[in-house]
């Protein structure tokens, strides 16, 4: 589609619980949020690339690397601001109108520029069938398999024989958290990126890896490094 405005939105707050500054650690020589930053710019789509953090020192970063940067107000700058206030906030700020925004959060360093570009092409062929695309990764249990264990510890919840159990000729699948598109005022309205109107793009294991913990940052590090030779 010729003509459409898009805006690269990548959230980024400093401190984090999992992983101390996971947005910013160092991976294989770059701060983790440079290659969100990277893939943006190198898929050449955006009209802009906004970091919207509440750290001056993230985002010198951010614009060392070629974002521009929203400094989110002070109710945003702690772990209870959900990604909707975030995305509201950004175009509150915003003079520009955009067909549709993408969404790239930092914790997702192996999704490409070529990721970006194959959902936003998807999404452009059937844009007027829907209003949003969230990245898929198919799902290593179906639904069965996972469930609670409450305060007494017991397994009643799992009352299956699993012994016998097969793996289903279908599969489950679920968000990656690597790229999320939304048309600006349906997202506005809905607050979310989900149901029928949303459209799904299928990553594999290793694009969709998603830096949480300590444990995914090592493996992201061992991908990383083996991507780089």
């Amino acid at each position: 589609r010729y003509n459409m405005k898009r805006l690269a939105i990548i959230p980024a707050r400093a401190g984090s619980k999992g992983l101390k500054d996971k947005n910013i650690i160092d991976l294989c020589g770059k701060p983790m949020i440079a290659y969100s930053i990277i893939a943006a710019k190198e898929s050449g789509l955006f009209d802009k690339i906004i970091v919207s953090t509440d750290s001056v020192h993230y985002a010198d970063i951010s614009v060392s690397y070629g974002a521009e940067v929203i400094l989110r107000d002070e109710e945003l700058a702690n772990d209870k601001a959900t990604s909707f206030m975030v995305i509201e906030d950004v175009f509150k700020k915003l003079d520009d109108k955009y067909d549709y925004f993408v969404l790239l959060q930092p914790t997702s360093p192996l999704r490409t520029s070529i990721h970006i570009q194959e959902a936003i092409s998807k999404f452009e062929r059937n844009y007027d069938s829907f209003d949003f695309l969230v990245s898929m990764k198919k799902s290593e249990f179906t639904k069965d398999l996972v469930n609670m264990i409450d305060e007494d510890e017991s397994l009643k919840y799992f009352d299956k024989d699993y012994s016998a159990y097969r793996r289903q000729s279908f599969s489950y699948y679920s968000p990656n958290g690597a790229i999320f598109l939304g048309k600006s005022e349906a997202y506005l309205k809905q607050k979310h990126f989900y149901g029928v109107r949303s459209l799904s793009y299928v990553m594999n294991d290793v694009d969709s890896v998603d830096v949480d913990y300590a444990i995914d940052y090592e493996f992201a590090k061992m991908l990383m490094s083996e991507r780089m030779k």
